[in-house]
């Protein structure tokens, strides 16, 4: 069973390579990242959207996390679920999840032709199968067109990674993985759960994406020499403030548990001025805003000086729907 697996996703794979479009005719094809949603969190507030993002890479895109709204959040930027063949999933939390249902499901009821490869950690094919199985009484409804749907189960498909893994998608285009710190207990990685973070790369240009993570050595060494980091970053002590006046309801344990997890498995301004430092990136882009609800402006001054403190490069606080366009070098 584990040989016939194998077996599978490498077919898989070979099949997701092939259908990589060309990339646009072109000497300096497009590779563009979009901050669909940049809240941190499992906490919905007014100013950001859920974790979700868009990248282009020629005429290729596709998402890198999916949270709540992510749907809504393209329709914004006109563009439709036809357009999108292939997600990366950081891990399977939900916040970085919950727009993947609408995704598949709406992507199917649409009839979009072509499969969705899902890429993601061990429990990615689970998640996966979950949202598939839902689609089983809307698919016994049908779309009112007189002929039966096709099967949701034909329309996705899933490639589970680990960290150290590396992909090439065809057309210059490459991938490499981490796993990060955001599970880790004590110090030791959670034997049964991966948080991973990506390297995209088309030719000599490079995009890594942190995903959820506390400091780590992996990700320093995968964001080597990248042209921009994309990160997550949190206002450690704002947002403990903030939290225990909200959840008067929790209990002490729960938020000391709380206070260990934030303080641990995030990325604080210092902690993220020193990988940028030591990996000596092109340029940083803060996402996944892990403060309070309200405007980022009132946060703005602290997190640029602690990152300040070890890494002079530019520093970009990412709105949604704001893109970040690469360009060639000359």
């Amino acid at each position: 069973m584990q040989v016939q697996r194998a077996m599978t996703s490498l077919a898989l794979t070979v099949a997701a390579m092939s259908a990589v479009p060309a990339l646009a005719a072109t000497t300096c094809p497009a590779l563009r990242w979009t901050t669909l949603g940049t809240a941190g969190g499992p906490v919905p507030t007014a100013e950001r959207s859920e974790p979700a993002n868009l990248l282009t890479i020629g005429e290729h895109r596709m998402l890198v996390d999916t949270g709540d709204g992510t749907v809504d959040q393209l329709a914004r930027i006109g563009l439709d679920l036809g357009a999108i063949d292939t997600v990366f999933i950081s891990h399977n939390h939900l916040d970085h999840t919950g727009g993947l249902a609408a995704v598949i499901g709406l992507r199917w009821m649409n009839q979009f032709p072509g499969v969705l490869t899902v890429y993601g950690p061990v429990g990615t094919r689970a998640v996966v199968e979950g949202i598939v199985a839902s689609l089983a009484t809307p698919g016994s409804i049908g779309f009112g067109l007189g002929t039966p749907p096709p099967r949701p189960a034909d329309s996705v498909r899933v490639i589970e990674l680990a960290g150290g893994q590396a992909l090439d998608l065809g057309q210059g285009v490459s991938v490499k993985t981490a796993a990060n710190s955001h599970f880790d207990h004590d110090g030791k990685p959670d034997a049964a759960n991966v948080s991973l973070s990506y390297r995209f790369a088309l030719g000599t240009r490079s995009i890594t994406y942190t995903g959820d993570t506390g400091p780590s050595a992996a990700v320093t060494a995968l964001a080597k020499g990248s042209d921009m980091f994309v990160t997550e970053i949190i206002a450690l002590d704002a947002l403990l403030g903030e939290i225990r006046q909200r959840r008067k309801d929790a209990s002490r344990e729960m938020l000391a548990g709380m206070e260990r997890h934030l303080s641990t498995h995030h990325l604080k301004p210092e902690a993220i001025g020193e990988i940028a430092a030591d990996a000596r990136v092109g340029r940083v882009v803060l996402t996944h805003f892990a403060v309070p609800p309200g405007p980022l402006p009132q946060f703005e001054p602290a997190i640029r000086s602690g990152i300040a403190a070890r890494y002079a490069g530019p520093v970009d606080l990412a709105r949604d729907l704001q893109s970040f366009d690469l360009g060639c070098r000359p």
